[in-house]
């Protein structure tokens, strides 16, 4: 029952309907039992099929109570006709096959055959940790028997010859094996029971070296490869992008012969064809941006994981602020009898969407700290949150509402975290710069409303107009308005600096002391022996510090990536932060 309620119930648009015999659309003789999941990284589908002669399973899964759910399917066809197990796996990730080592599915699918490309299956026979993602995902995997692997690479069978191997489960299973034709680069083989519908089972590498695609009647099961060019999925040990790219060109150009209805993927809903051609175009195009990306392995993960939680801090704080700022001109354009005005504001950000969005990663981030739970997990749970969050705000509209910093500033965080997860380092733009010249523009923009009484007044013509720049005087509030500054300069030589990195830097720096209470903060720059340093500091009032306080991490990453080092001085009734450069 509990796996029943994590399976997908709208399948309206499907021609299968989920855990229910059906035919197989262009195979006669062939039913399936379809078991379709959410997507996630936990499980796959899986596709039990029954012929005349042969019970055929594609991708067991990962859960335990989705393999006792397949073993009862099982058992009930074997109870009205005894009939050998074949297991195809579409590759050999531990969530396409795990739930075979669980008890009881483990005693049950021992004298199952299991057909596997042949890089996948002596991975599974020597129980390779990396190329089945188990590390990655915090799993064991004991060695699998494969009975058959198919599809070799080092001793090619040879072309257009049928060859019946004969299996101790008393599978008779013919194979036919093409390097290509028919169609098609794609190396393949087909498959036949006896009388029973054939199953073409074509290698289409990329998302990993053994992955494979099945053709059996009028459906086409594709494992993961829809998935093979998305963030924190693109880079897994085995992952090539040049064969990625050309599985996908082969996968489009059958399923727009028309003789494929539907795509079977190994995660979610599946897809019309036509449908699916154009997403395998669009997939090529991404997969070709994936030139030289990172290994995402277990170590990386960590890393990513680490970055998204002190994105998200900073994410949440931003969209508090831009949230905030944004209810308060709604509220005060409503209150001037511009009804209209105040809707349109309300409209720019997704306050509900995103206090949902932030809420679920906090709690999904609470849960991975207080268990023993793999970082692949939280990595790509951030990295959908703020895939999601950056569609719920119109940037071009609220940069001339609010500070623009703001919205520049949370573009650049979920951004910059996409581009890490996708297995990119994020651009490098330092150059020599006059990083006094940059402080003095960035606090005479903080000290300032970018919008004066003097243009609101002169926008009175205009009804449209003058509501917008009232609604863009209300919005702006000037950081360091109510602040008393003081700078003292240093004549320096340029530094090697990222200017919009470093100003991002020192206004969430300004943020931090004006956030504390500091009413007096001092900017300073200072010529070293070792190279220049950025001094700001507050002075903290009735603020009290409470042991050593750590710099935020996402700082002290904007520091270096800034082209310096970030150090916190706090003491009795002030707060310092001291960026050190190095010399151009």
């Amino acid at each position: 029952m509990q796996l029943r309620e994590k399976l997908v119930q709208d399948c309206s648009k499907s021609p299968l309907v989920p855990l229910a015999w059906q035919q197989v659309p262009g195979a006669t003789q062939a039913n399936i039992y379809p078991l379709i999941r959410k997507i996630d990284t936990i499980s796959s589908n899986s596709y039990l099929i029954e012929t005349p002669d042969v019970i055929c399973l594609i991708d067991p899964g990962g859960l335990p109570d989705q393999g006792i759910q397949l073993v009862a399917a099982i058992q009930e066809l074997r109870d009205k006709q005894k009939r050998p197990l074949v297991i195809f796996l579409t590759h050999a990730h531990v969530d396409h096959f795990l739930s075979v080592q669980h008890a009881p599915a483990a005693t049950y699918f021992k004298d199952a055959v299991f057909v596997v490309q042949e890089t996948g299956a002596d991975a599974l026979e020597r129980g390779d940790p990396f190329l089945t993602q188990a590390t990655m995902m915090g799993f064991t995997v004991s060695p699998i028997h494969v009975g058959l692997k198919l599809l070799s690479l080092k001793n090619p069978a040879q072309d257009g010859f049928p060859v019946t191997y004969h299996a101790e489960n008393g599978a008779a299973i013919t194979l036919t094996h093409h390097s290509r034709g028919c169609g098609t680069g794609l190396a393949h083989v087909d498959i036949s029971f006896g009388s029973n519908p054939l199953i073409t089972l074509y290698h289409t590498p990329g998302h990993s070296p053994d992955s494979i695609s099945l053709r059996i009647g009028r459906l086409f099961f594709i494992g993961d490869v829809l998935f093979a060019a998305n963030p924190g999925i693109a880079g897994l040990c085995g992952w090539d992008q040049k064969a990625l790219i050309k599985s996908l060109a082969e996968i489009r150009c059958l399923t727009s012969t028309g003789d494929i209805d539907w795509i079977c993927p190994g995660h979610g809903r599946l897809i019309a064809a036509p449908d699916a051609a154009r997403t395998f175009e669009i997939l090529e195009k991404e997969a070709s941006k994936l030139e030289n990306i990172a290994e995402f392995n277990a170590e990386r993960a960590a890393q990513i994981a680490a970055l998204g939680d002190d994105c998200m801090v900073a994410v949440n704080e931003l969209f508090t602020i831009m949230s905030g700022r944004l209810g308060y001109v709604s509220y005060v354009m409503e209150e001037l009898g511009e009804a209209g005005v105040a809707e349109e504001m309300a409209r720019l950000i997704k306050s509900d969407v995103i206090d949902e969005l932030l809420e679920a990663f906090r709690l999904f981030s609470e849960d991975h700290h207080s268990s023993d739970k793999v970082s692949v997990h939280l990595a790509l749970k951030a990295g959908q949150i703020m895939g999601k969050l950056d569609r719920s705000f119109a940037k071009e509209d609220l940069v001339h509402i609010i500070d623009p910093t703001l919205v520049t500033r949370a573009e650049h965080l979920l951004s910059d975290y996409t581009t890490t997860l996708r297995g990119f380092c994020p651009p490098d733009n330092r150059c020599e710069c006059d990083v006094n010249g940059i402080l003095s523009t960035l606090t005479g923009d903080l000290s300032c409303s970018r919008c004066s009484d003097d243009d609101v007044l002169s926008s009175v013509d205009d009804d449209t107009a003058f509501a917008r720049m009232l609604a863009s005087r209300i919005g702006s509030q000037p950081l360091l308005a109510d602040i008393e500054l003081s700078t003292s300069f240093t004549s320096q030589g340029p530094v090697f600096v990222d200017r919009d990195i470093f100003s991002d830097l020192m206004i969430y720096l300004l943020e931090d002391l004006v956030g504390i209470g500091a009413t007096r903060i001092t900017l300073s720059t200072a010529q070293e022996r070792l190279g220049t340093t950025v001094k700001i500091a507050g002075d903290t009032g009735s603020f009290v510090f409470t042991g050593d306080a750590p710099i935020k991490g996402f700082l002290l990453r904007l520091a270096s990536r800034a082209g310096g080092v970030l150090s916190l001085q706090d003491t009795k009734g002030t707060r310092a932060y001291v960026m050190t450069f190095d010399r151009a």
